[in-house]
């Protein structure tokens, strides 16, 4: 009962830990793009 809650919750951890960095590079590429797309359309302007 023990080992099944651990190795339960250490997949848990395990999949944050590959989602976590996975989505912090997802939001910060995203940020990169919007503030580009944002500098190009007031240059044009």
């Amino acid at each position: 009962m023990m080992m099944g809650c651990c190795t339960a919750t250490g997949m848990f951890f395990g999949l944050l830990g590959m989602l976590t960095p996975l989505i912090a590079i997802g939001a910060v590429i995203y940020l990169l793009a919007a503030k580009s797309r944002n500098h190009e359309s007031s240059e044009v302007r």
